[in-house]
């Protein structure tokens, strides 16, 4: 008989509120799973609180790399930042293993971030600017046992991506783009080696939908992403984000968010001069990341329309530079 594999079960809310019972947070009323995305998130319900579950996938996020991510989250909040933070069990571990078809699996119970998504508006962008500039300041100091078993640098953010986009371009462009990418990669490599940029923590996903605003304070969440890396590229995803989803508010928007982060945090002229290049880069580590997690976005969307589109902002960032 085969055998049969899973790539990423789901587990179901009486399954979450079992686990979450390990926790000392008071009676649970109610677990609701509340999306699927890299991980599996829950909303768990107290008498007198809310927190969130989230379940690592398989294969995504290795025991030591979780442990990373607490460990700076944990760093953050002492040194002052806003972010939601992780809750020991009863048992006083920080992961709850979870044994399910396709392997052993980790959950993180987390405080809920009250609030909402910021609004991009040129008011916010500057709080949201200077939480970033906040988080590379503090997280200056950061160390950890734990290892991160990827860095945001031009392995994690082009070289593996690209040996997924290249035969998917391959496949649907019939080799016609080729020459034009490896050209731009090339480029920007060369334009950044040749710069002394800050390497250090970085958030990793900084934009607004990782984010709660309340009583003008932002409080951050999702430090999936997070590792050392190019701090240009960390401040980058959030103009990426300004281009791709509020493109009719992008410049005043960015020069706020820009204003808000130097409020806190110096930033040189290498830096600053490559922040568009790096938007290049969120564009192919995002192409990348879609593809290789095709158990999550599915495979309808990869055509000749979207690669084009990706290809044509591609372009357009590169006009600019």
């Amino acid at each position: 008989m085969k055998t049969i594999h899973v790539r990423n079960s789901l587990l179901t809310n009486s399954s979450v509120e079992f686990l979450v019972n390990s926790y000392e947070i008071g009676t649970i009323i109610k677990c609701e799973f509340l999306t699927r995305g890299l991980n599996d998130t829950y909303s768990v319900f107290t008498e007198s609180n809310k927190y969130i579950f989230r379940i690592y996938r398989k294969g995504w996020r290795e025991k030591t790399d979780i442990l990373y991510e607490l460990d700076a989250i944990k760093h953050l909040s002492e040194y002052g930042c806003r972010v939601s933070i992780p809750i020991k069990r009863k048992d006083g571990k920080w992961l709850s293993e979870i044994y399910t078809p396709e392997g052993t699996r980790y959950g993180v119970l987390f405080t809920f971030t009250k609030g909402d998504r910021p609004e991009i508006n040129k008011e916010n962008c500057y709080l949201i600017g200077k939480a970033l500039g906040n988080i590379h300041e503090a997280s200056d100091s950061f160390i950890t046992n734990h290892k991160r078993n990827f860095e945001l640098n031009f392995l994690h953010l082009v070289d593996e991506p690209m040996s997924l986009i290249t035969p998917t371009l391959q496949k649907f462009m019939k080799n016609s783009k080729d020459s034009f990418l490896n050209q731009i990669i090339t480029n920007i490599k060369f334009d950044i080696v040749g710069k002394n940029l800050e390497y250090g923590f970085c958030h990793g996903d900084f934009h607004n939908f990782n984010m709660h605003l309340m009583e003008q304070k932002i409080e951050a969440f999702d430090f999936d992403c997070c590792s050392i890396g190019y701090r240009s590229y960390d401040i980058a995803v959030f103009w990426w984000n300004l281009k791709q989803n509020y493109s009719n508010v992008e410049n005043q928007c960015w020069d706020e968010f820009l204003n808000g982060y130097l409020s806190q945090k110096s930033i040189s002229n290498d830096n600053l001069n490559v922040l568009l290049k790096f938007v290049t880069l969120r564009r192919i580590w995002l192409l990348g990341t879609l593809l290789k997690n095709d158990d999550v976005w599915g495979t309808h969307w990869i055509n000749k329309k979207n690669l084009d589109n990706f290809l044509t902002q591609l372009e357009q960032d590169v006009e600019k530079f």
